[in-house]
């Protein structure tokens, strides 16, 4: 009996660098495309803020418009943005009677005739301007998809493109950090849905700072694994840079916390005493000092300006004779009640613990910038402890959860196959 000879089984093909580069690119950015499907779907939830207006103004003094234009331009698309959320919700009102369009179209009318002939929505004191108008920052970032697409839809698009952007940062932060792809996109995610990502989204400096944020922990965490030194270092300063002239003020505290940290883990683990741990504190050293001469030298509105914006609603009342004493107090019964909130409902000190559990324990130098960023989102808030800007200047205080979670997730798939296995030789051995 003869057998009919096969025919050769053809090697297969070898994946190209391209082909294999986009297999790996395949899954966040599925996940930047959902996320922009269902931002997208929000429709007015989605609006404009009072700094969205004197981002939107900049952004078109930027592209050549006086300012008496960019303020006619940047109002209008502030009216009709809160006139879409306040028709939208008073609409879900059961006593409601008028029609969403007639509403929207009467609030649009009102915000209009109110601010048509004012220097500014809030108020025209050259202290409050020179808050905005010394970080120019996020307007500069803006002009382009203004210019391209208006106010409203530019804006709109930039915030998708930010938070889609912080969203891949943390993918490949967390891929640097020795991650696999799947633990690198629960991080993705983890971004998304929390607020970080949310006020990433918005037509606020907010988004360019966390992704200025990401960069230096991206850097940081290279250097202080002594990975990759002049590319790490390229990411930290480039990072730091873009993020002093987007908000100044945040970068110093950022900086100096970041010091403190890197010294930390010089102290504390043996592993880390190297050259590149000992770059990235001097960076970060640099970064903070430079803030804090630059402030001084270009007169740039300091902390007492802040806070007796603060105590004055934005110097529309008298100014405090002891503005640090106020904040003591405003500051101590601000975590009280944030204390309270938390306790009624714990999430996020829940997975704040488990994240920090997974950093101090998996986090290979990963924790002490994370530690580091959470104090500023700490100390951004403690600085102006108001509660209806908590959430947003707070925002970093997120930071560990996103970054600490992947680690669990890493862990749980690392050992899954490891007990699957010890499972077929237990049950091979049986067998025999």
């Amino acid at each position: 009996m003869s057998v009919a000879p096969t025919a050769p089984t053809a090697p297969a093909e070898p994946q190209t660098p391209a082909r294999v580069l986009r297999h790996r690119a395949a899954l966040p950015l599925l996940v930047c495309v959902l996320y922009a499907l269902l931002q997208l779907a929000a429709g007015p939830q989605w609006t404009l803020f009072p700094d969205s207006y004197r981002y939107a103004r900049a952004a078109e003094q930027y592209l050549g418009a006086s300012r008496e234009d960019a303020h006619g331009t940047a109002l209008a698309a502030y009216c009709a943005s809160r006139a879409a959320r306040t028709a939208h919700e008073e609409e879900l009102q059961p006593l409601t009677r008028q029609s969403e369009r007639a509403i929207e179209a009467g609030e649009e009318r009102e915000c209009l005739d109110r601010w048509a002939d004012a220097p500014d929505i809030t108020t025209g004191d050259a202290r409050y301007q020179a808050i905005f108008s010394t970080r120019p920052g996020y307007p500069l970032l803006a002009a382009p998809f203004v210019g391209a697409f208006g106010v409203l839809t530019g804006m709109r698009l930039l915030g998708l493109v930010t938070a889609a952007a912080g969203s891949l940062m943390v993918f490949g932060l967390l891929r640097g950090a020795g991650l696999g792809r799947r633990a690198a996109v629960a991080g993705q995610v983890a971004f998304l849905a929390t607020p970080l990502g949310w006020w990433s989204a918005q037509a606020l400096g907010e988004g360019l700072v966390t992704l200025c944020t990401l960069g230096v922990l991206w850097g940081g965490l290279l250097l202080i694994r002594n990975r990759r030194l002049p590319t790490a270092l390229a990411i930290t300063v480039v990072s730091y840079a873009t993020a002093v002239i987007t908000r100044y003020s945040s970068v110093l505290v950022l900086a100096a916390l970041l010091t403190a940290a890197t010294v930390g883990a010089l102290c504390a683990s043996r592993r880390l005493r190297h050259r590149g741990t000992v770059v990235f504190a001097g960076v970060s050293t640099a970064a903070a000092g430079s803030v804090a001469v630059a402030m001084r030298v270009l007169g740039l509105p300091s902390s007492q300006i802040t806070l007796q914006d603060t105590f004055t609603r934005h110097f529309t009342a008298p100014e405090v004779s002891d503005p640090w004493g106020a904040l003591f107090g405003l500051a101590a019964g601000f975590w009280r009640h944030w204390f309270a909130e938390q306790a009624a409902l714990p999430y996020f000190l829940l997975l704040t613990a488990l994240a920090a559990w997974a950093l101090a324990t998996y986090g290979d130098g990963l924790g002490w910038l994370a530690l580091a960023t959470a104090l500023t989102g700490v100390c951004l808030v403690t600085a102006h402890p108001l509660v209806q800007e908590a959430d947003r200047l707070g925002v970093l205080m997120w930071m560990p959860v996103v970054l600490g979670l992947p680690l669990i997730v890493e862990r749980h798939w690392a050992i899954r196959p490891v007990r699957e296995l010890e499972k077929l030789r237990a049950g091979a051995s049986d067998s025999r």
